[in-house]
């Protein structure tokens, strides 16, 4: 992850254990990349259809306070039916 530009968090890890701990069903856990903070977006294009290495591109965004883009999944299927993962990539 060296290409990341991620701030660290200031937390200590007594504060990091109590943010994760979810109050409205007590469950301990880190949300998914939607449910993890309003205004997150996934969009999906098919860019091949019903031949061999069918593709889907997975764009996730943030829309919240302004447009941004995170980064891209591309998913290669063995054929049309996209039943079966040939491989994935993180393009951008």
């Amino acid at each position: 992850m060296s290409d990341t530009t991620k701030q660290f968090s200031q937390r200590d890890p007594g504060q990091t254990l109590q943010a994760s701990f979810n109050d409205s069903d007590s469950t301990l856990s880190v949300n998914g990349f939607l449910v993890g903070k309003v205004g997150r977006r996934i969009d999906v294009t098919i860019t091949t259809t019903t031949i061999a290495n069918d593709t889907e591109n997975y764009a996730f965004s943030e829309t919240l306070p302004s447009p941004i883009a995170l980064y891209t999944l591309k998913i290669v299927y063995t054929d049309g039916s996209r039943t079966q993962i040939l491989y994935c990539l993180r393009t951008a």
